[in-house]
């Protein structure tokens, strides 16, 4: 499965001169943990958290000389460099370089700007995956292009089977696409 399959998109971002005082509201809102950064050009060049922001400021409150001023940006408090993947990246390799970092998400990009970013969340989603659910989805990606019915699918240990498939069929590549988008399908058989 690929970051494409289960990332959202599309992301809130912010610019590296936002203060963060703004960052935090933004944050808070939103419901996010974990934004990216990005330039002038729009692209990436950080990650902002909610522990780089805790960081700075209540490393701001312990120096009790210095008042609090929350003038920082958050280019000041962000992560960098920020570790971020293609949309084509397998998701073992994503989970893998967040679980080394340490971040709890990582950032899709194209050519430089974010596209995407895949949460430790989406990650714990596709590992509840029900297979029930995949089926229901691949059927219903089928039905919508094909018509109800016309392809038997079954599921089971992350092998799609798909029956009413022959070889010449050519419709073949299509009914291939659609499944292997729906996450959770590591493998696809075909069956006539």
């Amino acid at each position: 499965m690929l970051a494409r399959h289960i990332m959202s998109s599309p992301v809130t971002t912010i610019d590296q001169a936002t203060g963060t005082d703004e960052c935090l509201l933004v944050i808070s809102r939103s419901g996010f943990s974990v934004l990216p950064v990005i330039d002038e050009q729009k692209h990436i060049v950080g990650i902002v958290s909610e522990g780089d922001l805790l960081r700075s400021r209540f490393q701001d409150l312990s120096q009790k000389d210095q008042p609090v001023s929350g003038a920082d940006s958050v280019a000041d408090v962000m992560t960098k460099p920020v570790i971020a993947m293609t949309a084509d990246a397998e998701i073992n390799a994503v989970a893998s370089a967040m679980l080394r970092s340490g971040l709890r998400a990582v950032p899709i990009v194209h050519e430089g700007d974010v596209i995407g970013i895949v949460t430790r969340q989406d990650l714990i989603g596709v590992l509840a995956l029900d297979p029930d659910r995949i089926v229901d989805e691949v059927r219903h990606r089928l039905d919508l292009y094909g018509g109800p019915d016309l392809w038997a699918v079954e599921f089971a240990d992350g092998t799609l089977t798909i029956s009413g498939v022959s070889e010449d069929d050519p419709q073949r590549g299509v009914v291939i696409a659609l499944a292997s988008s729906v996450p959770g399908v590591d493998e696809i058989w075909l069956q006539p």
